[in-house]
């Protein structure tokens, strides 16, 4: 189950929440107000290394 984040619209708390994704929004914890908006975070995904470019694999390299 992923994990989102909330805030509040009437008290601006922001908060996390373990939902399946066809849940509904909760309300928030603080002032119990059902009007939440969910927040757009980063994701914990990251490339490392070389790359695509420097192992050869990009369009430009094609020729090469």
């Amino acid at each position: 189950m992923p994990i989102y984040e909330y805030k509040c619209v009437y008290c601006s708390n922001k908060f996390e929440k373990l939902m399946k994704m066809n849940e509904k929004k909760p309300p928030c914890p603080l002032c119990n107000c059902p009007f939440v908006d969910k927040l757009v975070s980063l994701g914990s995904f990251t490339l490392k290394g070389g790359g695509w470019e420097r192992d050869g694999y990009s369009k430009n390299n094609k020729g090469e």
